[in-house]
């Protein structure tokens, strides 16, 4: 995930004052404009050996509390400050690039932590065999450009956030990382992108969801 999108997301509501055409010295009524905090992210379904993870670090107390099975994803691009009138225009851009692509599989492997397996602030489940994530991520990423939203400085690095770390952890995280970090936690389904706002309290709103190809023993099936 992008470790751009922390838990103090939250919408923004801004007033731009407008100034009346027949009297450009007085100022007319507000217009507000909705600012939402977007971006694009595969859903993950937590399978049992996900489950099982998950549940060893929701064992380290009160202070570190894993994402919730109902919320795990893999964010591709995190456009952060986003005019909701814009929206419109950035699913165009989305639906033309998801619709070149077909549904795949990811394998989650290993356990660890960024920046470092010494200095933990987020524990995540790496993605192997997730080139066709890659390619999408950085598709996003060019075509989003146009639009005003920064290209990565970094390449994309595909993993799926269980927890974030604020304090420093007890000793059990440290060896739970070392026990688990070339474990295999099961293949999971790349068919969807969702294109979400995030909201205050790790909450997600759902604006759009766009479908890969499924396919029939290789073949790609045509959409039309």
């Amino acid at each position: 995930m992008s470790l751009s999108e922390q838990d103090s997301d939250v919408n923004q509501s801004v007033a731009e004052q407008t100034i009346n055409a027949d009297n450009p010295g007085s100022a007319s009524d507000l217009t507000e404009i909705t600012v939402l905090r977007t971006f694009f992210a595969i859903k993950i379904a937590p399978t049992p050996d996900l489950r099982r993870i998950h549940s060893r670090l929701g064992e380290l107390g009160d202070r570190f509390q894993p994402v919730g099975l109902d919320n795990l994803h893999v964010t591709l691009k995190f456009l952060g400050d986003t005019l909701e009138s814009q929206v419109p225009e950035i699913c165009t851009v989305a639906k033309r690039i998801v619709d070149g692509l077909g549904a795949t599989h990811v394998r989650l492997m290993g356990l660890g932590a960024f920046p470092n397996l010494r200095r933990p602030s987020v524990v995540w489940v790496g993605l192997d065999q997730a080139e066709h994530l890659c390619r999408l991520a950085a598709d996003l990423d060019r075509a989003l450009a146009p639009l005003g939203y920064a290209l990565e400085s970094r390449a994309f690095q595909p993993h799926l956030t269980l927890l974030r770390i604020k304090t420093r952890p007890p000793e059990q995280l440290f060896s739970l990382l070392s026990d688990e970090k070339e474990s295999e936690f099961g293949l999971v389904p790349i068919d969807e992108v969702e294109y979400l706002q995030s909201e205050l309290g790790a909450r997600y709103t759902k604006l759009a969801t766009f479908t890969l190809r499924k396919t029939v023993e290789g073949v790609e099936e045509s959409k039309e």
